[in-house]
Protein backbone atom coordinates (compact mmCIF):
# COMPACT_ATOMS: atom_id res chain seq x y z
CA UNK A 1 0.00 0.00 0.00
CA UNK A 2 2.87 2.55 0.75
CA UNK A 3 4.42 1.76 -2.46
CA UNK A 4 1.24 2.74 -4.16
CA UNK A 5 0.62 5.60 -2.00
CA UNK A 6 4.21 6.70 -3.36
CA UNK A 7 4.18 6.26 -6.88
CA UNK A 8 0.65 7.95 -6.80
CA UNK A 9 2.36 11.13 -5.48
CA UNK A 10 4.91 10.47 -7.88
CA UNK A 11 2.88 10.11 -10.96
CA UNK A 12 1.38 13.26 -9.98
CA UNK A 13 3.67 15.13 -8.77
CA UNK A 14 5.29 14.36 -12.77
CA UNK A 15 2.00 15.56 -14.25
CA UNK A 16 2.36 19.16 -12.20
CA UNK A 17 5.33 19.81 -13.34
CA UNK A 18 4.72 19.48 -16.86
CA UNK A 19 2.33 22.13 -16.67
CA UNK A 20 4.71 24.07 -14.90
CA UNK A 21 7.11 23.63 -17.67
CA UNK A 22 4.45 24.49 -20.41
CA UNK A 23 3.19 27.69 -18.80
CA UNK A 24 6.99 28.90 -18.06
CA UNK A 25 7.83 30.37 -21.09
CA UNK A 26 4.52 32.34 -20.96
CA UNK A 27 4.92 33.51 -16.92
CA UNK A 28 8.34 34.66 -17.82
CA UNK A 29 7.42 36.68 -21.38
CA UNK A 30 4.05 38.35 -19.93
CA UNK A 31 2.55 37.31 -22.97
CA UNK A 32 -1.34 35.57 -22.85
CA UNK A 33 -0.56 32.95 -25.10
CA UNK A 34 -2.97 30.86 -25.81
CA UNK A 35 -2.95 27.42 -24.76
CA UNK A 36 -3.45 25.55 -28.02
CA UNK A 37 -0.64 27.20 -29.40
CA UNK A 38 1.67 26.63 -26.44
CA UNK A 39 0.73 23.22 -25.91
CA UNK A 40 1.44 22.07 -29.11
CA UNK A 41 5.00 21.91 -30.25
CA UNK A 42 6.42 21.50 -26.56
CA UNK A 43 3.97 18.35 -25.73
CA UNK A 44 5.26 16.74 -29.45
CA UNK A 45 8.34 17.49 -28.50
CA UNK A 46 8.07 15.69 -24.65
CA UNK A 47 6.31 12.81 -26.25
CA UNK A 48 5.37 12.04 -30.25
CA UNK A 49 2.73 9.61 -28.88
CA UNK A 50 0.68 13.17 -27.91
CA UNK A 51 -2.86 13.89 -29.19
CA UNK A 52 -4.54 16.75 -28.02
CA UNK A 53 -5.24 18.20 -24.56
CA UNK A 54 -8.45 17.56 -22.33
CA UNK A 55 -9.72 20.05 -19.73
CA UNK A 56 -13.13 19.77 -17.63
CA UNK A 57 -13.07 23.41 -15.61
CA UNK A 58 -13.88 23.21 -12.28
CA UNK A 59 -12.45 19.70 -12.18
CA UNK A 60 -8.71 17.46 -12.17
CA UNK A 61 -9.03 16.58 -15.79
CA UNK A 62 -6.77 18.92 -16.90
CA UNK A 63 -3.97 15.97 -19.12
CA UNK A 64 -2.74 15.46 -22.15
CA UNK A 65 -3.91 12.79 -24.22
CA UNK A 66 -1.80 10.18 -25.95
CA UNK A 67 -1.97 7.30 -28.45
CA UNK A 68 0.32 4.27 -28.24
CA UNK A 69 0.55 1.37 -31.69
CA UNK A 70 1.46 -0.42 -28.39
CA UNK A 71 -2.22 -1.72 -26.29
CA UNK A 72 -2.54 -0.83 -23.02
CA UNK A 73 1.10 1.36 -23.14
CA UNK A 74 -0.42 3.66 -20.99
CA UNK A 75 -2.14 1.80 -18.27
CA UNK A 76 0.90 2.11 -16.10
CA UNK A 77 3.40 4.29 -18.22
CA UNK A 78 2.82 8.09 -17.48
CA UNK A 79 2.58 10.94 -20.66
CA UNK A 80 6.30 11.21 -20.17
CA UNK A 81 6.99 7.23 -20.75
CA UNK A 82 7.86 6.56 -17.14
CA UNK A 83 5.92 3.39 -15.29
CA UNK A 84 3.37 3.98 -13.09
CA UNK A 85 0.04 2.75 -12.05
CA UNK A 86 -1.72 6.04 -12.54
CA UNK A 87 -0.68 5.79 -16.14
CA UNK A 88 -1.93 8.51 -18.84
CA UNK A 89 -5.04 9.61 -20.06
CA UNK A 90 -5.06 7.76 -23.64
CA UNK A 91 -7.27 7.02 -26.64
CA UNK A 92 -7.66 3.47 -28.87
CA UNK A 93 -5.44 2.75 -31.18
CA UNK A 94 -6.95 2.65 -33.75
CA UNK A 95 -9.21 5.52 -34.08
CA UNK A 96 -8.52 9.05 -35.51
CA UNK A 97 -9.47 12.08 -32.72
CA UNK A 98 -11.88 14.67 -33.55
CA UNK A 99 -13.61 12.70 -36.34
CA UNK A 100 -17.57 12.17 -37.61
CA UNK A 101 -17.59 9.47 -35.22
CA UNK A 102 -16.73 8.98 -31.32
CA UNK A 103 -13.26 9.45 -30.02
CA UNK A 104 -12.88 7.66 -26.88
CA UNK A 105 -10.61 8.13 -23.78
CA UNK A 106 -9.79 6.19 -21.34
CA UNK A 107 -8.45 6.54 -17.98
CA UNK A 108 -8.00 5.67 -14.40
CA UNK A 109 -10.47 6.14 -11.73
CA UNK A 110 -7.13 6.93 -8.97
CA UNK A 111 -7.54 7.19 -5.13
CA UNK A 112 -5.88 10.84 -4.99
CA UNK A 113 -8.41 12.46 -6.94
CA UNK A 114 -5.98 12.28 -9.85
CA UNK A 115 -6.74 11.09 -14.29
CA UNK A 116 -10.71 10.48 -14.50
CA UNK A 117 -11.54 10.56 -10.63
CA UNK A 118 -13.84 13.03 -10.68
CA UNK A 119 -15.94 11.91 -13.51
CA UNK A 120 -17.52 9.49 -10.89
CA UNK A 121 -19.16 13.26 -9.47
CA UNK A 122 -21.37 12.99 -12.90
CA UNK A 123 -23.38 10.62 -11.18
CA UNK A 124 -25.02 13.57 -9.39
CA UNK A 125 -26.74 16.01 -11.55
CA UNK A 126 -25.68 19.19 -9.62
CA UNK A 127 -22.44 18.26 -10.08
CA UNK A 128 -23.39 17.89 -13.69
CA UNK A 129 -25.28 21.18 -13.46
CA UNK A 130 -21.48 23.13 -12.58
CA UNK A 131 -19.69 21.40 -15.27
CA UNK A 132 -21.31 20.78 -18.46
CA UNK A 133 -18.26 22.28 -20.71
CA UNK A 134 -15.33 20.33 -21.61
CA UNK A 135 -12.37 21.44 -23.97
CA UNK A 136 -10.12 19.94 -26.19
CA UNK A 137 -6.58 21.54 -27.76
CA UNK A 138 -6.18 20.21 -30.78
CA UNK A 139 -4.69 21.57 -33.86
CA UNK A 140 -4.25 25.03 -33.04
CA UNK A 141 -8.24 24.92 -32.20
CA UNK A 142 -9.40 25.11 -29.27
CA UNK A 143 -12.95 22.87 -29.15
CA UNK A 144 -15.45 23.46 -26.80
CA UNK A 145 -17.74 20.07 -26.25
CA UNK A 146 -21.09 19.58 -24.66
CA UNK A 147 -21.93 17.12 -22.06
CA UNK A 148 -24.90 15.13 -22.90
CA UNK A 149 -24.88 12.02 -21.23
CA UNK A 150 -23.97 10.46 -17.90
CA UNK A 151 -23.95 6.68 -17.16
CA UNK A 152 -22.99 3.54 -15.35
CA UNK A 153 -22.43 1.05 -17.17
CA UNK A 154 -21.14 -2.91 -16.82
CA UNK A 155 -18.11 -3.56 -18.32
CA UNK A 156 -19.22 -6.35 -20.55
CA UNK A 157 -21.50 -3.23 -22.18
CA UNK A 158 -19.92 -2.04 -24.99
CA UNK A 159 -22.72 0.23 -26.55
CA UNK A 160 -21.25 3.67 -26.26
CA UNK A 161 -17.56 3.11 -27.71
CA UNK A 162 -18.73 2.54 -30.78
CA UNK A 163 -16.47 4.42 -32.43
CA UNK A 164 -17.48 4.62 -36.19
CA UNK A 165 -20.84 5.25 -37.89
CA UNK A 166 -22.00 3.99 -41.88
CA UNK A 167 -24.86 6.50 -42.42
CA UNK A 168 -25.74 9.33 -40.34
CA UNK A 169 -29.20 8.23 -39.44
CA UNK A 170 -26.92 5.42 -37.46
CA UNK A 171 -25.00 7.59 -35.58
CA UNK A 172 -28.27 9.85 -35.22
CA UNK A 173 -29.77 6.84 -33.38
CA UNK A 174 -26.09 6.24 -31.41
CA UNK A 175 -26.47 9.99 -29.91
CA UNK A 176 -30.56 9.60 -28.74
CA UNK A 177 -29.78 5.59 -27.44
CA UNK A 178 -26.95 7.83 -25.65
CA UNK A 179 -29.35 10.30 -24.26
CA UNK A 180 -31.58 7.85 -23.26
CA UNK A 181 -29.28 5.93 -21.10
CA UNK A 182 -27.99 8.79 -19.02
CA UNK A 183 -28.73 8.60 -15.63
CA UNK A 184 -30.41 11.73 -15.64
CA UNK A 185 -32.35 13.55 -18.61
CA UNK A 186 -30.18 16.39 -20.33
CA UNK A 187 -32.71 18.45 -21.96
CA UNK A 188 -30.17 19.34 -25.01
CA UNK A 189 -30.48 19.23 -28.80
CA UNK A 190 -27.37 18.07 -30.72
CA UNK A 191 -26.08 18.10 -34.41
CA UNK A 192 -25.59 15.14 -36.11
CA UNK A 193 -22.54 16.03 -37.47
CA UNK A 194 -20.95 16.89 -34.14
CA UNK A 195 -17.97 15.00 -33.20
CA UNK A 196 -18.66 12.65 -30.11
CA UNK A 197 -15.91 12.46 -27.45
CA UNK A 198 -16.59 9.93 -24.50
CA UNK A 199 -14.74 9.41 -21.73
CA UNK A 200 -14.64 6.23 -19.69
CA UNK A 201 -12.98 5.33 -16.25
CA UNK A 202 -13.61 2.25 -13.68
CA UNK A 203 -16.48 2.49 -11.11
CA UNK A 204 -16.33 -0.06 -8.49
CA UNK A 205 -15.03 -3.48 -9.78
CA UNK A 206 -17.32 -4.59 -12.64
CA UNK A 207 -18.61 -0.88 -13.72
CA UNK A 208 -17.57 1.53 -15.62
CA UNK A 209 -18.39 5.44 -15.89
CA UNK A 210 -19.03 7.40 -18.65
CA UNK A 211 -19.01 10.52 -19.37
CA UNK A 212 -20.51 11.62 -23.38
CA UNK A 213 -19.66 15.16 -24.72
CA UNK A 214 -21.06 16.70 -28.92
CA UNK A 215 -17.84 19.23 -29.82
CA UNK A 216 -20.42 21.81 -30.88
CA UNK A 217 -17.94 24.30 -31.76
CA UNK A 218 -14.30 25.40 -31.94
CA UNK A 219 -11.56 29.16 -32.19
CA UNK A 220 -8.49 29.21 -34.00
Amino acid sequence: MLTHMHEYREGSKEYQELNRILWKSQTETGKNVDRNILFEDSLKQINPDYIFWLSIPGTSVDYPVAKSLQPGYYLNHTFQGNENPCGSLFMQEETDPINEGNTVIFGHNMKNGSMFADLKHYKNKDFYEDHKTLYIYHEGKRHEGVIFSCQIRSEEELECYQTEFSTPTQKHEFINHMKASSLYTIPISLPDQASIITLSTCYGSSERMIVQAALVCYTE
